[in-house]
């Protein structure tokens, strides 16, 4: 067992399962059943759903078809094994933090955004391939909003083939101060902060077709001075000092 696991686990036990109340079966039945019965994986090569309450996977498919593994291969442990050894420190602290934020959130957890991550995955032949996991809370404790399931889905990056970086963005929604927590934990991977409100890339699509802030603001109903604010805001997250730099920087992140 890795370090990275290690800690996890050990994560999960005491931030989140002593402050939670579980699941019943029928509820992680019903879960795991909607999900299978999804048109999920027509969309994505893999999933996995994780109880982080009992630090238990609850099911996973597609790891067999394109990484070589039994599907029941796919454990809380084992999953976190096959992470590139030396994505593994970066991989560890986006996950932590992005935890601790929505642990502090001050509404539901469930269904509030996308927490995606680019890292590199060995294969069962001892290869590795650089993935976009996708990660969605499907289960949230009703009294203190704390994620209790998460669905991971994987799908196979070609954009970022050739990297070694871990990189990764968080479209999250915009409620409660629910963007500014998650910025405020994630600035401690690093000063470029890729949490994006559904407001905030809706602009960038819209400055990648050229439009003003005056021609914004028409579209989405809003004032000038507001998608001002908003730009201003994108360009000091993100550290670019331009609109087309700032489109660059968001293509890569393969958010437009």
């Amino acid at each position: 067992m890795t370090q990275l696991t290690s800690l996890f686990k050990e994560y999960c036990k005491e931030s989140i399962a002593k402050k939670t109340t579980p699941l019943t079966d029928q509820e992680k039945a019903a879960i795991v059943a909607s999900i299978v019965e999804s048109p999920l994986k027509s969309v994505v090569q893999a999933y996995s759903i994780l109880d982080f309450h009992d630090y238990k996977h609850l099911h996973a498919e597609g790891f067999d078809t394109y990484f070589g593994y039994k599907n029941s291969f796919i454990t809380a442990e084992n999953i976190l094994e096959i992470v590139h050894p030396d994505d593994q420190e970066a991989f560890g602290k986006l996950y932590y933090l992005c935890l601790e934020g929505l642990m502090n959130m001050p509404i539901p957890t469930q269904g509030i955004g996308h927490f995606c991550i680019s890292y590199r995955m060995r294969d069962a032949a001892g290869n590795y391939h650089r993935i976009l996991e996708t990660n969605n809370i499907i289960a949230s404790d009703p009294l203190t909003n704390i994620p209790l399931v998460n669905l991971a889905q994987i799908t196979l990056s070609k954009d970022l083939s050739n990297s070694n970086q871990v990189t990764y963005f968080f479209n999250i929604k915009d409620e409660e101060g629910s963007v500014e927590i998650m910025q405020a934990f994630l600035s401690n991977y690093d000063s470029k902060v890729n949490v994006f409100s559904e407001n905030e890339l809706k602009i960038a699509r819209y400055i990648k077709q050229g439009l003003t802030s005056q021609q914004i603001a028409e579209q989405l109903f809003l004032s000038k001075h507001s998608i001002d604010k908003y730009r201003k805001n994108l360009l000091e997250k993100t550290g670019c000092v331009n609109s087309p730099q700032l489109v660059h920087y968001l293509e890569n992140l393969n958010l437009l």
